[in-house]
């Protein structure tokens, strides 16, 4: 899949196989609802990272999560496992739970042992026509929040720290999804307030880019 827009990337230390990578894209396709492409190896390991993209994919509008696997080429039990609970977060919510797109081989057998191929799609790959706009800015702040391991309460401590002036109320208004409850301005200071914290704890590759940048 051809698609713009930021990777969330993940190596993790395998005792027996050395350094396993998974990369996970979350996106929008018109018609199609939130796509995220996922390339790899998902496994106990990396895990996480998916469960990170599916957790922001799940606070996107619309119904329909599509997992694009064709560029999957392991998954084992705790992968599997990450998916089927996005599927029946996603469900409780009154959505159509999540399609897997393209799995094949190995990841494929997955889904057929654990008797869960009726999540599998076998229609093509869903070709991603734009990234993730205004909202998903938000949701990546929320999310970035999350991976720093910030509380909400700590991020407005620092938030304000560096001047913030938006309340803590408009502050957990914009995490929770209202877009207009700060300016781009009040919105770099919190972001700046994450990418800190993001540096230290050595995470300076999941830092935010500034909206007035």
């Amino acid at each position: 899949m051809s698609s713009s827009g930021e990777w969330f990337t993940s190596k993790a230390r395998c005792d027996a196989v050395g350094w396993a990578a998974l990369r996970v894209h979350v996106g929008e396709v018109a018609d199609a609802g939130t796509v995220v492409e996922v390339a790899g190896e998902l496994d106990t390991a990396t895990a996480g990272l998916l469960e990170d993209g599916l957790w922001l994919a799940l606070m996107m509008p619309g119904d329909r999560v599509v997992l694009d696997f064709s560029r999957l080429t392991f998954m084992d039990a705790g992968g599997i496992g990450v998916v089927v609970d996005a599927h029946v977060r996603r469900v409780a919510a009154g959505g159509a739970g999540v399609a897997v797109l393209g799995a094949s081989g190995i990841v494929r057998r997955v889904f057929e042992l654990t008797g869960l191929q009726m999540l599998l799609d076998d229609r093509e790959p869903l070709a991603m026509s734009r990234t993730v706009g205004a909202e998903g800015r938000r949701c990546e702040l929320e999310l970035a929040r999350r991976r720093a391991g910030m509380s909400v309460a700590d991020l407005f401590v620092a938030y304000f720290a560096l001047g913030g002036a938006a309340d803590c109320s408009q502050l957990v208004a914009y995490l929770n999804g209202d877009a207009e409850a700060l300016d781009r301005h009040q919105r770099d200071i919190a972001v700046h307030a994450v990418n800190e914290r993001l540096g230290d704890v050595g995470r300076t590759d999941q830092c935010l880019s500034y909206a007035s940048a």
